[in-house]
């Protein structure tokens, strides 16, 4: 494992025919607040696949209850989705169909959607609370502490699957990136774990990352993209006018679908801080 780079203020993407590009985004939100531009950068190569995968439900604590949050919040990343496919084409013949589908992988059944050349997976695992602590109506497990092997038996809160234990998700999640992988290059787009680049994260942002990681070098040869995220806001903007309103859009997209779907627009000070700040580094993984 090796670190190429540095921080970017600029984007290079691999160079091939075909590249496969998977997002890390443990909550709906994540990828819009710290990997975009570079998501659209990717849904714009049009003979290359992208590929979002929401590790956790998002649900904080609520479940499947009747405010359904995480499906509130799940509305919001494939509405930013779809925005961006269409800012540089037509929506004419697809509309708001996401062709969904139930795959399994490794024997665990998973939501998958697509459209055009990307795709969404939403593993629906128990939010974990933001210091992993996880939640009462979840029994208090959380991706942190089923990493660590303190808690088993993981089940999605849809309860179409339970994991039994971190090498079952892990294969799981190899199963994922061999099932969607194209061409002859594999990024994988995830939270920096070096504390140092990267403090102060969301546990279920971490683990995530770990978990890929440790696929990544299961499988071998891609690179990894390792995003700073909470801490960003406190950096300054370095992504270019156009870039910066293409990123408020899809922020202002994803808030939409929270309002629509009678929860708070995250529309806020907070939350609009880290719009145009995208920091990042490289390792590659032979």
């Amino acid at each position: 494992m090796k670190t190429i780079l540095a921080f970017f203020l600029f984007f290079s993407f691999s160079v091939s025919a075909q590249t496969t590009r998977f997002f890390i985004s443990a909550h709906q939100d994540d990828w819009q607040l710290f990997m975009n531009p570079n998501v659209y950068r990717s849904i714009k190569n049009n003979d290359d696949k992208t590929v979002i995968i929401h590790t956790t439900a998002g649900d904080a604590g609520e479940g499947m209850g009747k405010r359904s949050y995480y499906k509130a919040r799940e509305e919001g990343s494939i509405r930013a989705l779809r925005f961006l496919t269409n800012t540089y084409g037509s929506g004419e013949g697809l509309g708001t169909e996401m062709n969904e589908k139930r795959v399994k992988l490794n024997g665990h059944d998973i939501l998958r959607l697509n459209y055009r050349n990307c795709v969404v997976y939403l593993l629906r695992l128990p939010d974990g609370n933001g210091t992993g602590a996880g939640y009462p109506l979840h029994e208090k497990k959380s991706l942190q502490k089923f990493y660590e092997g303190k808690v088993e038996n993981l089940p999605s809160i849809d309860n179409t699957t339970t994991y039994k234990n971190k090498k079952d998700l892990l294969k799981t999640l190899e199963a994922l990136i061999k099932e969607e992988q194209i061409g002859n290059a594999t990024e994988i787009h995830l939270a920096d774990t070096d504390p140092e680049q990267n403090p102060d994260d969301h546990s279920d942002h971490q683990t995530s990352s770990k978990l890929f990681q440790d696929t990544a070098k299961a499988i071998g040869n891609m690179r990894l993209y390792l995003y700073v995220n909470y801490a960003s806001s406190n950096k300054p903007k370095n992504t270019s006018e156009d870039e910066f309103m293409l990123c408020a859009a899809t922020w202002g997209v994803t808030t939409s679908a929270l309002s629509d779907l009678d929860h708070y627009s995250t529309w806020d000070n907070v939350h609009n801080s880290w719009i145009g700040r995208q920091y990042y580094r490289l390792i590659d993984i032979n």
